[in-house]
């Protein structure tokens, strides 16, 4: 089942796209484990990073939106 991505888990890919840091209230558990089980973010040993697959899933959102072309 896919998910669609709502505009706070597009605000965290962003977030991680940019490498900046993530606040606490930015983190809404519901969006962090719908991002995990999509595979768009992971924990590693410096934090939560995006993988390729939530690069991709932001940039089809984004084209979506009309926010890129």
């Amino acid at each position: 089942m896919r998910f669609p991505l709502t505009e706070s888990q597009a605000l965290i890919l962003v977030r991680l796209i940019n490498k900046e840091r993530l606040l606490k209230r930015e983190m809404a558990p519901e969006d962090m484990v719908i991002l995990a089980q999509v595979k768009a973010i992971k924990m590693t040993r410096e934090g939560i990073v995006i993988t390729r697959a939530g690069l991709q899933r932001f940039l089809k959102w984004a084209q979506k939106e009309k926010m890129i072309s």
